[in-house]
């Protein structure tokens, strides 16, 4: 009985493990595409902001302390990095431009084309 139930246990396992690898992938016919839309307005506080919190502004980077020798926690300090023309060159990672985030994936592309939109309208603290 114990055997039985291990190897029933055992099946179901990787028949779930089978199903979960799978489930997510779809034919051709039937792949749909991720659109990114930067067809609105971008804004610092909804946009930018949220993407430097999470990639940009964290311990030991680009945090309050600027140990990077940029904070990007604030409005100021991401303004002061896009000034100083190299902050662009370095999420695109531009050959000639230190590679951000540093050890880290490049930035999603959508990402980087919503941040961009927000510096060619100014990059206005909106």
């Amino acid at each position: 009985m114990k055997r039985n139930l291990l190897k029933l246990t055992v099946v179901l396992t990787l028949s779930i493990a089978f199903i979960s690898q799978n489930a997510c992938k779809s034919s051709s016919s039937n792949a749909t595409t991720t659109v990114c839309d930067t067809s609105a307005a971008v804004l610092f506080s909804t946009i930018v902001k949220p993407i430097m919190d999470a990639k940009c502004a964290t311990s030991g980077c680009h945090d309050a302390n600027g140990a990077a020798g940029y904070s990007l926690i604030t409005y100021a300090g991401v303004k002061a990095c896009v000034n100083s023309g190299k902050f662009m060159g370095s999420i695109n990672q531009t050959a000639g431009f230190k590679a951000m985030p540093q050890g880290g994936n490049k930035l999603a592309q959508c990402d980087i084309n919503k941040i961009q939109k927000w510096v060619n309208a100014g990059a206005l603290n909106n």
